[in-house]
């Protein structure tokens, strides 16, 4: 069991290992899908998925017909955590002498790396659209600093839950869709510091699981999409969400802040062709960190879904370029993105690029 290796240990038992980094300054906000990732996290407008239940519930009375999600594992990792892993699976990981060395081979590098499991049921009927998930999410961010005696700030969070949400478009208001959400988490959090000596201990596994801290919590959201045509050939719709709207507080792991986020977007059909552009501003009332760089805050995204199977995305998220690609055989679905996770406290400053993708088994909205 000794030889139950570090890198596995912190970054894929998450339900075990599952804070923010005080070091650098990533919004922690709550889980991201891939589509709105590709699209620069503009996606407050769209939410026309079942993605719409963490980024505007509002969004469910505009999906369309019935969604199930059987089984749908994503596996989002940093670009250096695949040369740690080798770098670490090349070492004696009880020798400190090796493990502080490669800790200095890899100070100032982030290492992240998140996985989640979620299941969800959902439909459309008349004005309605309704959705019921299960939550299993984890990450694990590991930030190696100080050369001289190199160390180890783990941070970790895992949720175990569930969610409901509801949107609703009245028939007497043309182009209005209102939606809610509740959620009900455990949180398991880990935000520590290890050094070398700590790492090559014969119970370091035991001295995480010691470490770790849990809390329970419940919130609500609420969302509102006003769309209306343009031209005869465009629609543009305004967005606005309010997510976790009572704060989540759970006791000593790390609590999950409010958030409100503005969008736009615009649509254009033709020939089967469908083209979307879209905005959004999140956190408006800087409560995801300290600071309030308005760069980090803007999301720009462009998505072209073609008549069958592929959809194309691009965008800016906080600066840094993202795309993705879907493949949806309607029972199948593959979906991939890369993003820039900015790590300074302004835009532009530092990049954590990433990559994420997701196999989903079931019906597609």
């Amino acid at each position: 069991m000794r030889r139950f290796s570090f890198f596995i240990t912190l970054c894929f038992a998450l339900v075990l290992l599952l804070s923010s980094w005080a070091h650098a300054q990533p919004y922690r906000g709550f889980h991201r899908g891939v589509r709105p990732l590709g699209m620069g996290g503009a996606f407050t407008a769209i939410s026309d998925d079942q993605n719409a239940i963490n980024y505007n519930p509002a969004g469910l009375s505009r999906t369309q017909g019935m969604g199930v999600g059987i089984l749908n594992p994503l596996v989002e990792v940093s670009e250096e955590s695949y040369d740690l892993y080798q770098d670490f699976e090349d070492i004696d990981q009880d020798d400190t002498a090796e493990v502080a060395n490669l800790l200095k081979k890899h100070v100032g590098e982030n290492i992240h790396v998140k996985v989640a499991a979620d299941l969800y049921t959902g439909f459309r009927y008349h004005d309605a659209g309704v959705m019921v998930a299960g939550v299993a999410r984890g990450y694990v961010d590991m930030a190696i600093r100080n050369p001289t005696f190199p160390e180890l700030h783990l941070t970790s969070d895992a949720d175990v839950g569930g969610q409901f949400g509801m949107g609703y478009s009245p028939p007497m208001v043309a182009g209005l869709s209102v939606g809610f959400g509740v959620k009900a988490l455990q949180r398991f959090s880990v935000d520590k510091v290890y050094t070398a000596v700590d790492i090559a201990s014969d119970d370091f596994e035991d001295t995480i699981e010691d470490d770790q801290v849990d809390g329970t919590d419940a919130s609500f959201d609420l969302g509102i999409i006003w769309s209306r045509d343009l031209f005869g050939w465009t629609k543009m719709s305004l967005g606005v969400a309010g997510l976790n709207l009572t704060e989540m507080e759970f006791g000593e792991a790390r609590d999950q802040k409010r958030q409100i986020n503005v969008g736009v977007a615009f649509e254009q059909k033709m020939m089967g062709f469908t083209l979307v552009e879209a905005a959004d501003y999140h956190d408006v009332t800087d409560n995801l960190t300290e600071d309030d760089s308005h760069e980090k805050k803007t999301h720009l995204g462009v998505e072209l879904k073609f008549p069958m199977v592929l959809a194309l995305r691009a965008g800016l998220s906080q600066g840094y370029y993202t795309a993705g690609v879907t493949l949806d055989f309607q029972v199948v679905r593959f979906d991939v993105a890369t993003y820039g996770e900015e790590l300074g406290v302004i835009g532009g400053q530092r990049e954590d690029r990433r990559y994420v993708g997701q196999v989903s088994l079931g019906w597609s909205w």
